[in-house]
């Protein structure tokens, strides 16, 4: 499934209007950590269509990004980052974390570690584990 995700209905409704145009079958939904509008449609589809579609996203996801970030009274809150956590009642959540500690962590290590380092504290904190640590 290819996702996108839109903050503003305006955005949404242009980027749906054309898949419509283009006759490929979505789904539309808020999403819960967020409450943004989310738009799945199948990733089988021709590589032009493809690039069609994700060029039309950028663009609207770029417009949507604007007029967010220009609804922000302060300053402050457009220097965050957040790590999307999917727990296994498949509830999603975002961990918000300083960006200077984020940007420091991920100059030493890959996104795909940091994300199977989140992983293995996600799993830890759902299913603890009681036996001892060299038994494991």
């Amino acid at each position: 499934m290819l996702e996108y995700l839109f903050f503003n209905s305006v955005f949404a409704e242009k980027f749906t209007h054309l898949l419509k145009e283009k006759s490929l079958d979505f789904e539309q939904k808020i999403e819960s950590v967020q409450n943004a509008i989310l738009i799945t449609t199948s990733e089988d589809i021709d590589d032009d269509l493809w690039d069609e579609i994700d060029e039309a996203y950028d663009d609207l996801s770029e417009q949507d990004q604007q007029l967010l970030q220009s609804k922000l009274e302060d300053d402050s809150k457009i220097n965050t980052a957040g790590i999307y956590i999917q727990l296994k009642n498949n509830q999603q959540t975002i961990a918000t974390i300083d960006p200077d500690v984020m940007n420091r962590m991920l100059e030493k290590i890959s996104m795909d570690e940091f994300n199977a380092f989140v992983e293995a504290v996600v799993i830890s904190v759902e299913a603890p584990n009681d036996a001892p640590f060299c038994e494991r």
